[in-house]
């Protein structure tokens, strides 16, 4: 779930739920927003990002991590289309022992950009999530700017729909150099509610400078990964 912000969301939330993941709610709140850069342009798509590790605590005391990583792919068919890709790696460890890993593969078509969906196996179960919406980021982010970006469903691996997940986006300030691009997820698998925001930092020529938090609630229960 390059970190990009539609494949993060989907490989993280999927992971967490089907791997039964749960734990105590995390600390830390949202970076606190400073009177620095206003706006920035709007990043390339899909956005690029080197594997990345983030660590959280939860409220007994576990250590968590997330690491991600995407490599480019090749051409491949996605529902009937011929489709650039994405390869994905993501492993979720508790206490240093690893609870959940993905493999999965991001499709999309390039000039102008236009997210298809992506398919995978989570700890050996197969799904799909097909966009049923997309709504690019606006040229230029400015802080205080929202909106909405991309629906989705997911299916498993006999094709039984088994949720859904909508995105909106928000940005803050961050520095002199950067601001804050929140990525915010809400969606059902498998009957489970999932609530995800993943922070970019975001120079002002639209350089990605690293994934900088991920927030994931799941069962009722919040992690923050820094």
């Amino acid at each position: 779930m390059p970190l990009r912000r539609f494949t993060a969301h989907l490989s993280v939330g999927l992971a967490l739920v089907m791997s039964g993941c749960g734990g105590g709610g995390g600390s830390g709140s949202n970076p606190t927003p400073q009177q620095n850069l206003q706006s920035a342009r709007a990043p390339a798509e899909p956005m690029s990002i080197s594997s990345t590790t983030l660590t959280a605590t939860d409220s007994s005391g576990n250590n968590w991590s997330v690491t991600y990583g995407s490599t480019p792919g090749g051409m491949a068919m996605f529902n009937g289309q011929n489709a650039n890709t994405s390869i994905i790696a993501l492993t979720i460890s508790e206490n240093g022992a690893v609870v959940a890993t993905e493999d999965s593969t991001a499709y999309y078509l390039a000039s102008p950009y236009s997210p298809l969906g992506l398919s995978g196996t989570t700890s050996g179960t197969a799904w799909t999530a097909v966009i049923s919406g997309y709504t690019p980021l606006p040229s230029t982010l400015t802080v205080g700017g929202s909106g909405a970006l991309l629906s989705a469903t997911y299916y498993d691996g006999m094709n039984n729909n088994i949720g859904s997940l909508t995105e909106t986006y928000t940005v803050t300030a961050n520095s002199s150099t950067a601001l804050f691009l929140n990525i915010d997820a809400a969606g059902t698998i498998n009957g489970v509610q999932e609530t995800e925001t993943l922070t970019y930092s975001i120079a002002s020529d639209g350089t990605v400078g690293a994934l900088v938090q991920a927030q994931i609630t799941v069962n009722g229960t919040t992690l923050t990964f820094k």
